[in-house]
């Protein structure tokens, strides 16, 4: 019995070592998807990154693992979104280990001015404000700002490159840059400023519209997805795409469209055509994406093209 139990043990011993060697530990962790596309674009070869939760995945779903857990403790530096989206971080001071940088990247930004001022077309309620703030990310002026704060504490990890590793940035920021004036200048100079776009998905572009003089209306007010939908809502929202007379309806990044194809089965019945557009929030991205190394500029750019077609040709 005794000789039984050391058998069990040592092969305990054996998978315990074997799920460690298992981790793939890196020297920068994310949460997410926008601080992973702006590490990525610093780091290059200079550093090690993961992305903690798989492309593809529902990010408000996430649950943490034991290996996430040990890949963030064993970081140099570890960066989340927010603790309202973050939730299952707890005490950001135990986190990490001893030598790792913890950011909370909600607390370095400060929002841009708006070009167009405030408020912007639909007056905000409470859920909305914190709908905008909990996706404080989709505007790229802030944006700008995360990758500057994000290089700050890269170059603590390693200095020697740090005027390499300021080039890049003013790369990426530029890129970034120049597309947003490009948008906000295409807005105006085509007479699009309050222009409303239906999205059929949560509450969490709110932030990007205003950037653009641009009305988001969203299907689900709460800022995240899967609430409960009931009837008339869907019918509202409904009645104002039919009588706004729009021809196209955003949809979100990732997730099954159910309430878009009701919507587009429903006016259907009445020969309504309404076809689906992707407007992406910056979630998480798919895994051909992810593979394909898709950037947060890159999806900036595939949202632009997609209003571009709703606000040319939807009416």
């Amino acid at each position: 019995m005794k000789k039984f139990a050391t058998v069990i043990f040592t092969l305990f011993l054996i998978f315990i070592l074997s799920s460690c060697n298992q981790i793939e530990y890196t020297d920068i962790v994310t949460t997410m998807f926008p601080q992973y596309d702006f590490v990525k674009q610093i780091a290059r070869d200079d550093f090690t990154v993961s992305l903690l939760i798989p492309p593809g995945a529902e990010i408000h779903d996430y649950e943490v693992t034991s290996q996430d857990m040990a890949k963030i403790k064993e970081s140099k530096l570890f960066i989340f979104t927010s603790l309202e989206i973050d939730n299952w971080i707890g005490d950001v001071n135990t986190v990490g280990g001893n030598d790792t940088i913890v950011m909370n990247l909600s607390a370095y930004y400060t929002r841009s001015p708006l070009l167009y001022g405030e408020p912007i077309l639909t007056p905000l309620n409470d859920e909305s404000i914190a709908a905008n703030q909990l996706h404080y990310w989709t505007d790229p002026t802030t944006a700008v700002q995360l990758i500057d704060a994000i290089l700050e504490k890269m170059i603590l990890i390693n200095p020697a490159i740090e005027d390499t590793l300021r080039e890049r940035v003013a790369t990426y920021i530029e890129s970034i840059d120049e597309l947003n004036t490009e948008i906000g200048n295409y807005i105006i100079e085509n007479d699009y400023l309050g222009s409303t776009l239906y999205f059929a998905g949560h509450n969490a572009l709110g932030s990007f519209g205003q950037r653009y003089g641009l009305n988001i209306l969203s299907l689900f007010e709460d800022f995240k997805p899967d609430v409960d939908l009931t009837s008339n809502e869907l019918i509202t929202f409904t009645n104002n795409v039919r009588n706004t007379n729009t021809h196209y309806l955003f949809i979100e990044e990732l997730a099954v469209p159910k309430a878009a194809n009701t919507i587009v089965n429903e006016l259907a019945k009445e020969q309504y055509q309404l076809s689906l557009l992707e407007l992406h929030a910056y979630h998480n991205v798919s895994q051909i994406d992810y593979t394909e190394g898709v950037t947060y500029r890159d999806i900036l750019e595939r949202n632009f093209e997609n209003i571009k077609l709703d606000l040319m040709f939807g009416n």
